[in-house]
């Protein structure tokens, strides 16, 4: 990406070859006699034989980028055992990253590229299914999920039973079901309870793959940031009941993975640009922004994408730097095709990627102005490169 890195510099974009979370996702599923899906293996050793055992179980802590385990976490048993550090997607947040280790997909297939995105003529929220615009859309969750969700589950297609521990507000959501296919998804209240479930599963003699999501420490780094003493402290709970895991799983041939979908970045309370307050500007575009703070797609009225573009490097280039959507697409930075056939229309004209410390956003009628300590779906390293850590008994 060489353009993107002479006009973008420092930053960090992600990785498909080999050093990544869809390799990483390959890899697994040839240990776990799944399919071929067509990508680069991951170029790590650290999975090698790993479907010998016969327990696998993968952790995805939400947040936990590869800076936030070293700064927060130097001597945590998470931290010992990582065995390498990998990107993860682009855009790396939650909705293309999770989706990508569900699918085995990168966002350029499976089409989520964002908390907020283009579906049709409306922009929605993907994982918790609403409208944002226009008002008053009366699509239902049900209907945006049959159109929404196009690429198929991977853990299913496992030669081994997989099981998917989901905190229990989610666990039944149309995402959810639908990236679990037929496997058994498994609610649970909270951590504690998480690994309580989890541990007493090991002790089952067939063997199966386990997927634990938790996100608990993502919500409290989006709130108080990601250098609080409080994420310190949640972090080390989470090791702790790393370690008791460990035990029950030395003990019942079982390997633990723990991965991050992406990291961390602090969110200045003086550094978010509100978009709208540009009417020169805001006035070009044909919907409301879409995308994340960090990294924001700009759909522009016919004929206005070259003014749009410029007059964004003018106003906003302080804070963000605009390039047109489709140098994105060409560089590939949404992973290899073929591409979901709404992914160019999905990215808009123009994308905006915050630079160091600066969201972007907009707000519309009846939405509060939203603004959290801690962010992340840009292209600083923070928030790109996330952990793999491994344990084999």
């Amino acid at each position: 990406m060489p353009n993107l890195n002479s006009r973008c510099p420092g930053a960090a974009w992600p990785d498909y070859q080999g050093g990544g979370l869809l390799n990483l996702m390959q890899t697994l599923s040839w240990e776990l006699g799944g399919p071929d899906l067509g990508y680069p293996p991951l170029a790590s050793g650290a999975l090698a034989g790993i479907g010998r055992h016969r327990h696998v179980c993968l952790l995805l802590i939400d947040g936990l980028g590869a800076a936030q385990l070293r700064r927060l976490g130097p001597e945590s048993r998470l931290r010992l055992l990582q065995r390498a550090t990998l990107s993860s997607v682009f855009p790396p947040t939650t909705t293309a990253a999770v989706t990508t280790v569900l699918t085995g997909r990168p966002p350029a297939a499976h089409g989520l590229i964002g908390w907020h995105q283009l579906h049709g003529e409306e922009i929605i929220a993907p994982l918790p299914l609403y409208v944002r615009h226009p008002a008053g859309s009366a699509s239902t969750p049900r209907r945006l999920a049959d159109s929404l969700f196009a690429a198929p589950p991977l853990f299913e297609h496992f030669s081994r039973p997989a099981f998917l521990m989901l905190p229990e507000d989610i666990c039944d959501s149309p995402c959810s079901r639908h990236h679990a296919g037929s496997s058994l998804r498994l609610p649970y209240r909270d951590s504690e309870d998480a690994f309580v479930q989890l541990t007493a599963r090991l002790n089952s003699p067939a063997p199966a793959f386990h997927y634990l999501y938790l996100r608990q420490l993502d919500a409290l780094m989006h709130e108080l940031g990601p250098e609080d003493e409080a994420a310190e402290r949640l972090l080390a709970e989470l090791d702790n009941d790393v370690g008791r895991l460990l035990q029950a799983a030395k003990q019942n041939d079982a390997a633990v993975i723990a991965i991050a979908d992406h990291g961390f970045t602090a969110a200045p309370a003086a550094q978010w640009v509100d978009v709208d307050a540009y009417p020169e500007l805001y006035g070009l575009l044909a919907r409301p922004l879409s995308g994340e703070t960090r990294m924001t797609y700009c759909h522009v009225k016919p004929g206005c994408a070259a003014r749009f573009l410029e007059l964004a490097r003018e106003r906003l280039g302080h804070a963000c730097w605009a390039e047109p959507s489709a140098a994105l697409l060409e560089a590939g930075v949404f992973g290899p095709g073929p591409a979901h056939p709404d992914l160019a229309r999905r990215c808009g004209d123009v994308t905006l990627i915050a630079k160091p410390g600066w969201n972007l956003r907009d707000t519309l009628a009846g939405e509060r102005k939203f603004q959290e300590a801690g962010m992340h779906a840009g292209v600083h390293p923070d928030e790109m490169e996330i952990p793999l850590s491994v344990y084999r008994p």
